[in-house]
């Protein structure tokens, strides 16, 4: 009976987790006035786009960009900024960029896109966000803008979120225009502002224009499509877009044109939905014929007589004299280099170590490989929580390529965490040398979480004749170093194999019991299985690159540690089995769930019980946790003190649950999770954990509360900061 009652409230837990959010959901849809004609318009539009009417199904085109910088005012905090664009120290504040672009376009949403010429005054755009080029792949019609970051207005379920009114009507070469504006129902990162001009009859859009906020950024961008009764109807032709960017006193402005011409347009059917197109070839997971771009490594051109052949719109005189400007500026400072005083190239340097402690560096070595550094000073390496304290942490990276797509890659990483006064680090590294079937040698060496023996807590049962809760006992605790070697291969589509060996040294702390205070080993061999069913790939080059699948994933680890083979080496079998899987629910909502279970074998022997799967995360996690399946507030010792673990995890991510019905000025939430975790292991009391989270641009907070058998409720709370890392 006991049994029945705790399934049935987890049970009833987990169904007013999922139907809370819906219900939230659903006040957003409050009743607001609404104009029937602008609203009929919209529909008749979203209509003609669903029906496929006109409507691109694959095309080759070239896309030219250019775009202007200015950067308005900036102070000393400019370079502090991590990502920030890159300003000369020698007072140029304007700059200048074209480009030009090879893309193959296949629907749905599948851009593939390749740099084929680079020329200005500056080495970068201004991004913003670092995803610049999706402001020039916007098509009205996708339920999505920006790839998956905005809801457009001429979605299907668009009325939901927003409210559109008729502003205009006029009339030109005889053909009615329809201008209808929209704007949100609730004040959020993920709706927009703006009109969409309607053909009647055709129920075409002719153009759109729309504004809101990308996480630190502000823009503006205006669509202009292609003319009627032409191949490009449905296509944008010029896009129009205007950033602003303002934090801690900077400001920056940048202003981009497009213009994009197409080739080979191949248009769907009447009869053919965007629905049957994403399932048509459902057997047919290669997609590499929509990514042949990205396998092509050309170095861009950088050569003025290529873009005065190629660029479809003529620079402006203002252009030529930023371009003119510049080119004197390098000359002058090339002479300068020469004439250097020591004070001057001492400041150099200092400069630079200056970049390294707030910027991630990037460098190149001929021969050697790249380089990759995170910056030192950077307030996006810090993890808090009351449980853990604040954590810090340090990557680094190596990557060599190959002949043949081969990929050489080491990544070591530092990490402190102040309140357990604990150091750590590790070395990851992999060649990938077959990288067709995506088989590489792997290894993996640092120090883990500090454990303890069964054995001793099997010595204090038997004496008191109770079960122990490892978080009451004073233990003595063991450092943990170990290396991991192994070879993965990709068997088949989706199943991959990996085989490999895990060498464990555990070393006691102290001298409280001479007993226990040895220095134990182990030698196990380990097996992995993973299986992703209907896994979606390309053919980069040689290389397969793995996309996402409509499936869940399935893993099963099998580890066996063999006693004699060193000195105090200690028999085990370690088995656990995950399953992961995120459901689409539309227009940013997801489910996410995971399910895992894990026991080690050989009762009566003396091992360290340190699962794989189920252990602590000792440094900053960020919104992306493990699709939320960690525990947040379940103590340190928890996971070292049973043999067996099953536990679940559920986590619910929209945009729109509890801060739209708040408060206003709360708009720069992006995203909502409900969390739900739960653990059960043998002769301990079901542990459980709900929470709720907001992502934002800046930073990333969760508030949790456990409790076990309806009792010794706990609270705690998890911030992480996320800047300019979404």
């Amino acid at each position: 009976m006991k049994n029945e009652h705790k399934i049935g409230f987890l049970a009833w837990l987990m169904v007013l987790m999922l139907c809370l959010p819906m219900v939230l959901e659903a006040r957003t849809t409050r009743h607001q006035p609404i104009d029937v004609l602008a609203d009929s318009l919209i529909r008749l539009t979203v209509a003609r786009a669903n029906g496929g009417v006109g409507m691109a199904r694959e095309y080759n085109a070239q896309l030219y960009i250019k775009g202007q910088v200015n950067v308005r005012k900036k102070n000393v905090f400019y370079h502090q900024i991590p990502g920030m664009f890159h300003v000369s120290r020698n007072g140029q504040r304007r700059f200048f960029i074209e480009t030009l672009n090879q893309v193959h376009f296949t629907s749905p949403d599948i851009y593939d896109q390749r740099t084929e010429g680079v020329l200005g005054t500056t080495n970068s755009f201004f991004e913003g966000d670092g995803r610049l080029s999706d402001y020039f792949h916007i098509t009205p019609y996708n339920h999505m803008l920006l790839q998956d970051k905005l809801i457009s207005p001429l979605s299907p379920k668009g009325s939901k979120y927003y409210i559109y009114t008729l502003d205009s009507v006029y009339h030109d070469h005889s053909i009615q225009h329809y201008k209808v504006g929209f704007k949100p129902r609730v004040v959020s990162y993920q709706l927009v502002e703006g009109y969409v001009i309607i053909t009647n009859g055709a129920w075409s859009v002719r153009e759109m224009y729309f504004e809101g906020r990308n996480e630190m950024i502000r823009f503006n961008d205006t669509v202009i499509m292609g003319d009627m009764n032409t191949d490009t109807e449905m296509l944008p032709m010029d896009y129009r877009l205007e950033v602003f960017f303002h934090f801690m006193g900077n400001r920056i402005d940048a202003g981009y044109i497009a213009k994009v011409t197409y080739h080979d347009i191949s248009h769907e059917t009447p009869h053919q939905t965007l629905s049957d197109l994403r399932h048509q070839d459902a057997g047919k997971y290669d997609l590499s014929r929509y990514y042949s771009l990205q396998s092509d490594d050309t170095a861009p051109v950088r050569n003025l007589e290529y873009f005065k052949q190629h660029r479809p719109v003529p620079l402006t005189m203002d252009e030529v004299d930023l371009y003119s400007e510049y080119i004197s500026k390098q000359l002058r400072e090339q002479q300068d280099t020469l004439k250097q005083t020591k004070k001057q190239k001492r400041n150099r340097f200092w400069e630079g170590v200056g970049d390294v402690l707030v910027n991630r560096s990037r460098f190149y070595v001929k021969d050697v490989g790249n380089f990759r550094i995170s910056p030192i000073l950077n307030p996006q390496l810090l993890g808090y929580s009351p449980r853990n304290g604040i954590s810090y942490k340090m990557d680094l990276r190596y990557t060599r390529r190959m002949v043949n797509d081969k990929v050489l890659e080491i990544t070591p990483r530092l990490g402190y965490n102040f309140k357990h006064r604990e150091f750590y680090w590790l070395v990851r590294g992999y060649f990938d040398y077959w990288p067709e079937k995506r088989a590489s040698w792997r290894f993996e060496i640092g120090n883990g979480d500090k454990v303890y023996n069964n054995q001793v807590l099997r010595d204090i049962e038997e004496m008191t004749g109770e079960k122990v809760n490892p978080a009451e006992v004073n233990l003595e605790y063991f450092n943990h170093t170990y290396l991991k070697v192994s070879h993965g291969w990709e068997v088949f589509n989706g199943f991959t194999l990996d085989l490999g060996l895990n060498l464990h040294r555990r070393a006691a702390t102290g001298n409280r019991n001479e007993m226990y205070n040895r220095v134990y080993n182990s030698f196990a061999p380990m097996m992995s299985l993973s299986f992703t069913p209907g896994q979606y790939y390309y053919m980069d080059g040689k290389r397969k690159v793995n996309l996402h699948s409509s499936y869940p994933t399935f893993i099963f680890e099998w580890e066996k540690g063999i006693d004699g083979i060193f000195k105090n080496s200690t028999q085990y079998d370690r088995f656990e089995v995950d399953f992961q899987d995120d459901l689409p629910l539309g227009l940013q909502r997801t489910l996410y769930l995971r399910f895992g279970a894990g026991a080690f074998a050989y009762k009566d022997q003396l091992y360290f019980i340190d699962f794989e799967r189920f252990r602590r995360h000792n440094l900053p996690i960020g919104w992306s946790d493990d699709i939320g399946g960690v525990f947040h507030l379940l103590h340190s010792d928890v996971y070292n003190s049973s043999r067996q673990y099953l536990r679940l995890h559920a986590t619910y991510q929209a945009p729109f649950l509890l801060i739209p019905h708040m408060a206003k000025y709360l708009r720069y939430v992006m995203n909502e999770r409900i969390y739900f975790n739960t653990v059960f292991l043998p002769h301990q009391k079901p542990y459980y954990e709900m929470g709720y989270g907001i992502g934002t641009h800046l930073f990333d907070f969760g508030f949790f509360m456990s409790f076990a058998k309806q009792k010794k409720r706990e609270f705690g709370f998890k911030v992480t900061f996320e800047i300019f890392n979404k």
